[in-house]
């Protein structure tokens, strides 16, 4: 599949991207590649295949998922680094932009 300008230019907007001419052709490339790969996996009939919702990944059937018993809140945040208010505190992982 051939990525047209206009669709590259809003997937460069979506990831924060400024490609140059050369950068954008090779990405481009790649891209259209990748998604070409991808519809080729769409036609791939695995009918005949379990889900591994229903078998896990060696053949067995996997448990259901069970609430239990867990830490109690306060002395998890007594172990971490930094809180605030009752949650942790995490560095921020993305800039914020000019606009």
């Amino acid at each position: 599949m051939d990525l047209e300008d206009g669709e590259l230019r809003y997937i460069e907007r979506l990831a924060h991207l400024s490609l140059g001419e050369t950068s954008r052709e090779k990405f481009r490339e790649q891209l259209s590649r990748i998604i070409g790969f991808v519809q080729k996996l769409q036609d791939v009939d695995t009918s005949r295949y379990a889900s591994i919702d229903e078998r896990g990944v060696d053949g067995r059937k996997l448990r259901g998922d069970s609430a239990g018993a867990c830490l109690a809140r306060d002395e998890v945040l007594d172990e971490s680094p930094d809180t605030q208010r009752g949650f942790f505190r995490v560095p921020p992982v993305i800039e914020p932009d000019g606009d």
